[in-house]
């Protein structure tokens, strides 16, 4: 089943056009990792397809609901957004926050009910922050606090999951946790991430879109992506693409 289906997508800021004529389709319950160098478009077009950043042309769909029909309520009970730069609200504890979550669910002046708190307890469980839930969000580690966000995300219990660079500020250990973490999430939703890793987009994506000044150079499975002439065309870096003896991922290895 088609979770995102987009057509022809342009859009930028102001009269500059970041995103030239993307096409391309993503399943239900795929993880796609979009990778790419600095100012290729990657954040612009998350923030498109959330309905943050205003569309010049073409079309996205989420579940066929073409997403400019669509309410923001609507919207946001279909879509999550997690940024890369996201900063702690001072005065929530953890529970709180994943609880904001719920939002896009709840009428104007409606409380939470028993069902919000429920989802809510279990987004925290599933990001495996129980034993932080009291605690006040300004007093969490980087990674701690990135595992609440996300988790507030899924308490949207959102179709499309959208995550800007979810693990560049992180220790490699809080790197691989929260990818093994983001991964299981997958049943019944779709996951859509920037990375600047390659490897690891390639050790936990079913596939990769690497895009270069708003344009995809290739989309696909890792393997067919990460080859050293898209890396070169790309990033203007030789590399070497190895498989992972253990994982079956391509592997890549700069070179100087």
């Amino acid at each position: 089943m088609t979770a995102l289906l987009v057509k022809e997508l342009e859009c930028g800021y102001g009269s500059h056009i970041v995103i030239k004529g993307l096409n391309f389709e993503v399943n239900l319950g795929e993880v796609v990792g979009v990778v790419g160098p600095n100012g290729s478009g990657k954040t612009t077009l998350l923030r498109a397809i959330s309905g943050l950043l205003p569309i010049k042309h073409g079309e996205v769909k989420i579940l066929s609901h073409e997403i400019s029909k669509l309410t923001r309520r609507e919207l946001a009970q279909k879509v999550a957004f997690v940024p890369q730069l996201m900063e702690p609200v001072a005065g929530f504890t953890v529970f709180e926050m994943v609880l904001l979550g719920r939002t896009p669910h709840l009428t104007r002046f409606e409380f939470a009910s028993e069902e919000d708190f429920q989802v809510t307890n279990w987004a925290i469980e599933e990001l495996k922050v129980e034993d932080i839930r009291d605690q006040q969000v300004a007093e969490l580690s980087g990674g701690e606090f990135q595992r609440v966000a996300i988790a507030r995300a899924l308490a949207q219990d959102p179709k499309l999951l959208l995550l800007d660079e979810p693990i560049s500020h992180l220790d490699i250990r809080y790197q691989i946790k929260i990818m093994k973490l983001i991964t299981k999430l997958k049943k019944q939703r779709t996951i859509i991430a920037t990375f600047h890793d390659l490897n690891i987009a390639s050790r936990f994506c079913h596939r990769l879109m690497l895009l270069k000044k708003g344009e995809i150079i290739a989309f696909g499975r890792p393997d067919e992506v990460l080859t050293p002439g898209n890396i070169w065309k790309a990033y203007n870096i030789k590399a070497q693409v190895r498989e992972n003896p253990r994982s079956r991922h391509a592997r890549v290895v700069w070179l100087p």
